[in-house]
């Protein structure tokens, strides 16, 4: 045998180790959630990397208000655009049309981490009282205000 030839049984216990180990690396990514979702929904607790600092969730809030993003005569909006909530409430903003949006607090108050798709999802839990002047990014036309109460 040659100077750096291993056994027949030490290389075939050696590839089997290398093939365990890379097994096994798989499994554990898989179970970590390597793999990708197929619609991902952005809420305000996936505050990183690009979601704005949003505020932490009063632990007696339970209301939860629904803003569609819908479109109507080729324009697209806010429904409601006008919204009056008490303090604590959650919105949950859902974009029901086919075209890419954002929802972005006019004073960096809020903000979606990237463009929200059709069906997705961006959630924000107003704790303090005050009006949230908030728009699109990319239809500068779309606006709408939320009031909260104390």
């Amino acid at each position: 045998m040659g100077k750096y030839m291993l056994p027949n049984t030490v290389r075939l216990r050696f590839v089997w180790g290398i093939l365990s180990l890379v097994a096994l690396a798989t499994m554990i990514l898989a179970a970590c959630g390597g793999g990708t979702a197929t619609t991902p929904t952005p809420t305000a607790s996936q505050a990183s990397p690009t979601t704005a600092a949003t505020s932490p969730a009063s632990p007696t809030s339970a209301a939860v208000m629904n803003v569609k993003i819908v479109e109507n005569n080729g324009k697209y909006s806010f429904d409601p655009a006008t919204l009056s909530i008490p303090k604590g409430t959650q919105v949950v903003w859902t974009n029901m049309s086919d075209a890419p949006h954002t929802v972005t607090s006019d004073t960096n108050a809020f903000a979606t981490t990237s463009n929200l798709t059709q069906n997705q999802t961006f959630m924000f839990t107003f704790n303090t009282a005050g009006t949230y002047a908030y728009h699109c990014n990319i239809h500068s036309y779309m606006k709408a205000t939320i009031t909260v109460t104390s």
